[in-house]
């Protein structure tokens, strides 16, 4: 399913104990979460874990390119004690690791640093990225196609990407290995995936987003 970034997607109480976790210490502080794009992320992805999975806590999650994002430990806060948190070694954030995630966050969650395009043997029932995929233009089909394979069976594969970075959306769904079924005719845009519905939020720097996941 593909589904555009708009207002009233927003959970303010996810928003809100999001922000509480803010880190000055690594980088993560935001104001005013609510008016930012990432606001729409982290709810729509907390809201189609819990449509899938119902009240079951003992799901593996993954969180991929998680960087310095508290998302990863807010979920392990809410009772999803099977969080793991992944990004590349020599990213944006190389001096995280497990220890000071965990510190700063006051959670309990994996932390692994590797380039998922090189394979990846662990199985997650929930494997999702939020402001990733356009910062690997060159590396996201074979970074998707290497997570479907961890994607445990009934399992739920999420991806929200910047739309306006030039990323091919359709080539992106149609090849990461992952049955994603959207009916163009009946979600504005989706087509050609060349012009967002009317109704989409766009955020100060005139960017906005498109998710895509999984139904099961």
């Amino acid at each position: 399913m593909v589904i555009w970034p708009n207002k009233n997607e927003i959970n303010s109480e996810v928003i809100n104990q999001i922000a509480k976790l803010n880190s000055k210490k690594l980088g993560y502080r935001y104001d005013n979460l609510k008016e930012l794009l990432k606001a729409w992320e982290l709810s729509i992805i907390l809201r189609q874990i819990q449509r899938h999975f119902e009240e079951r806590k003992d799901i593996s999650i993954l969180d991929f390119g998680a960087g310095v994002s508290p998302f990863g430990a807010y979920l392990n806060h809410l009772g999803y004690y099977l969080v793991t948190c992944l990004d590349i070694k020599n990213g944006w954030h190389p001096e995280i690791n497990q220890k000071i995630y965990n510190k700063e966050y006051n959670a309990c969650v994996e932390y692994i640093k590797m380039d998922i395009t090189l394979g990846y043997a662990r199985k997650h029932d929930v494997i999702f990225s939020a402001s990733v995929l356009e910062h690997i233009k060159d590396k996201g089909a074979k970074a998707l196609h290497s997570l479907s394979k961890s994607l445990k069976p009934n399992g739920l594969f999420i991806h929200i990407a910047d739309y306006d970075k030039g990323i091919n959306f359709k080539s992106l769904i149609d090849n990461c290995g992952i049955p994603i079924s959207y009916i163009p005719e009946e979600t504005p845009g989706c087509k050609e995936f060349k012009n967002p519905p009317e109704y989409t939020w766009w955020n100060k720097r005139g960017l906005t987003r498109v998710a895509f996941f999984n139904e099961r």
